[in-house]
């Protein structure tokens, strides 16, 4: 009889957008629209991967950052939000290339990549983003001309950091 090898504990291969999609569906935050400022709360951690819901109230942004080395997926629960990522064209020039996420849309991307997130819109919007391995840190840049700049502060999640208000977010079992 042959054995099924099973990868090293912690070494499983998870498709963040794949996740997305479940959690995506059975995840609700109440109160979530009333937020006055950008919200975030850790809903799901395993040695494999992490995801977060995010509040993001009308003119509020992520400006340009990464996450680590963490790949990852970006869902949009509710209303809409915009991506932009910095594009270098054929001459050089560092551009922002634009692209709107609505409601049902999931990204994916690359450990590595390089974005900047932000709710256009005067509606709340709602977001779930999912990471694989979990999210350890971020590097905000600064764009300069034709460069991007690391900026010296970083951000290491924890559950202090996160944002709580009165309404924590429920996970739905069963139909929505």
């Amino acid at each position: 009889m042959q054995r099924t090898r099973r990868p090293p504990f912690g070494r499983q291969h998870v498709d963040p957008v794949a996740i997305a999609l479940r959690l995506g569906a059975a995840v609700h935050w109440p109160g979530a629209a009333g937020v006055p400022d950008r919200s975030w709360r850790l809903i799901a951690q395993t040695r494999d991967f992490d995801a977060w819901l995010i509040a993001w109230p009308g003119g509020t942004a992520a400006e340009l950052h990464d996450h680590g080395g963490s790949r990852g997926a970006l869902h949009v629960i509710n209303g809409s939000l915009v991506e932009t990522i910095p594009w270098r064209e054929e001459g050089g020039e560092v551009t922002l290339a634009r692209r709107e996420v609505h409601s049902g849309v999931t990204l994916a991307f690359g450990a590595g990549h390089v974005h900047d997130v932000r709710n256009e819109a005067v509606v709340h919007a709602l977001s779930l983003h999912v990471y694989s391995p979990p999210l350890a840190s971020m590097t905000y840049y600064d764009r300069f001309g034709d460069r991007l700049m690391p900026r010296e502060n970083g951000w290491v999640p924890s559950m202090e950091q996160a944002s709580f208000t009165e309404s924590p977010p429920v996970l739905r079992l069963g139909a929505p």
